[in-house]
């Protein structure tokens, strides 16, 4: 794998990061609920997450195994429910009152860990993604370059998902009114709701 190629996979990764999805919403809302510290739990459950899928994905380029498509529809659409509950939860949200705890670490990390797990497009995303960058006869072999690319895929979803939270903690000076807070839920609850109906229909 050249350095031109693997520049080309950092690119594509940091692109695939940093589109709105499930879960930078969740980091947003934790960030700006109690600072970005309170959603690193969403952020390492959501890595842990992706490294399961990143397993799962090595195993099915390196048997062959097909995925039922029972399964995946099963998957499918209990990620979509998942997502449009999160949503309806979110729309009735009050405004975060600082004198409440927040959920604690643990739930937070189980939630991330569902919103990025119960999402089927990376199973079958991955298999198509990391194929382009492997080539056969390099110095390395196939499967060094793919423990490479999927090392430097988790670590940049990690970051660029803690950097959304953090990015997202300023705002809560902004959201400060409650009109202003209300506007910004339900956008984000219609954001869930939306990203759940693609997913029910994605094929």
């Amino acid at each position: 794998m050249s350095p031109a190629l693997y520049l080309s996979f950092l690119v594509t990764t940091l692109v695939l990061i940093f589109t709105p999805g499930p879960v930078n919403v969740l980091a947003m809302n934790q960030a700006l609920a109690g600072g970005w510290r309170s959603a690193l739990p969403c952020v390492w459950g959501a890595s842990l997450a992706v490294l399961l899928q990143l397993v799962l994905t090595a195993l099915c380029l390196s048997s062959v195994l097909m995925i039922s498509p029972v399964a995946l529809d099963v998957l499918r659409w209990l990620g979509a429910g998942y997502l449009a509950c999160l949503g309806w939860r979110q729309w009735q949200m009050p405004k975060p009152d600082s004198s409440q705890p927040l959920p604690g670490p643990q739930r937070r990390f189980w939630r991330g860990f569902a919103i990025s797990g119960l999402n089927p497009k990376t199973l079958l995303f991955f298999p198509a993604l990391f194929p382009q960058f492997l080539r056969a006869g390099a110095a390395w072999s196939e499967a060094m370059q793919y423990l490479a690319l999927a090392a430097s895929f988790l670590l940049l979803f990690s970051l660029g998902v803690a950097l959304t939270a953090l990015c997202s903690a300023p705002l809560r000076g902004l959201l400060a009114r409650r009109s202003r807070w209300q506007l910004y839920n339900r956008l984000m609850a219609s954001v869930l709701v939306l990203m759940g109906g693609t997913l029910a229909i994605l094929r």
